[in-house]
């Protein structure tokens, strides 16, 4: 880990979206309780999260977005996933907080240095399902192909997730993963946090700070890149109604907060249409594909 407060590399990501948490889980009205989150990021996670553009609103984007995916994995397991394979879990702690049944495998994805300390650091904690971690460089194609087999070589229906993942691999990689993941027979879903509004200003602001970490996959329609691809849309939760449902206005930042306000005010159509540019997505193999 690096003593300094910008993002050196992809996984100092990690430290930056778990120190969101950790705020939340101090706050008396918390959606959610990550008690590990603060024990995980330490002051290196504290120094980059506070020196990172547009705070208060990335806070705000990790907790509904956190929240959302809670809810989306509640729901693949209730239709009869046995396996979670997280890819790119970063310092995730779901095994140890949700509500899971003790029978669910949960795999772990992510770098060794993501995996070591993590294993150091949670040694003496208990988790509420079967935990497994898996060191792998998820942009070795070779590597993460092995992974993606072990992971689901037990499993009867596997839901994958990568959370806040996608950003940071090329489009080319993230073409040839929706492949591997359609190729596997046992991978039922596949969860992630989608955004189809392509760069916005503080998007490119955020960038700038991520330079060593950089954004890749920004597609005008992210949802039509996986869609001609072979998934289809299981289920899907917006940012605004997911940040509605559990009493979380956004932050007011300047000017896109009145951009955003204008667009919502201007007409019914393009109000549904600013609605349906962020949000969280269950994807399922198209019938076309499962046949």
């Amino acid at each position: 880990m690096c003593s300094t407060d910008a993002v050196k590399h992809v996984s100092d990501t990690a430290l930056w979206v778990a120190t969101y948490r950790a705020w939340e889980s101090a706050r008396e009205d918390a959606v959610f309780k990550d008690e590990l989150a603060k024990l995980l990021v330490g002051d290196r996670g504290q120094a980059i999260a506070t020196t990172m553009p547009y705070r208060k609103l990335m806070a705000w984007v990790l907790v509904v977005r956190t929240s959302a995916i809670d809810g989306l994995i509640r729901r693949a397991i209730d239709s009869g996933a046995d396996t979670v394979v997280n890819l790119g879990a970063g310092l995730d702690t779901r095994p140890y907080r949700m509500a899971l049944p003790e029978s669910l495998r949960w795999v772990e994805v992510d770098f060794p240095g993501i995996i070591q300390y993590k294993n150091n650091m949670l040694a003496r904690e208990k988790t509420v399902c079967q935990l497994q971690r898996l060191e792998t460089d998820l942009s070795d194609p070779g590597a993460r192909r092995a992974a993606i087999e072990s992971s689901c070589d037990s499993a009867h229906k596997a839901v994958i997730v990568t959370e806040g993942v996608l950003p940071y691999l090329s489009p080319e990689e993230v073409a040839a993963l929706s492949d591997e993941l359609l190729a596997q027979s046992k991978i039922a879903y596949w969860i992630q946090d989608y955004r189809q509004a392509g760069r916005g200003t503080a998007l490119k602001k955020l960038t700038k700070r991520l330079k060593d970490a950089p954004l890749q996959f920004i597609v005008e329609d992210w949802l039509e890149f996986f869609l001609n691809r072979g998934w289809q849309i299981g289920e899907i939760t917006y940012t605004h109604d997911e940040s509605k449902r559990i009493g979380r206005n956004p932050p007011f930042v300047f000017p896109q907060s009145l951009v955003y306000m204008a667009k919502f005010l201007a007409s019914k159509r393009l109000r549904e249409k600013t609605i349906r540019e962020n949000g969280y997505v269950m994807f399922e193999k198209s019938l076309q594909t499962s046949s």
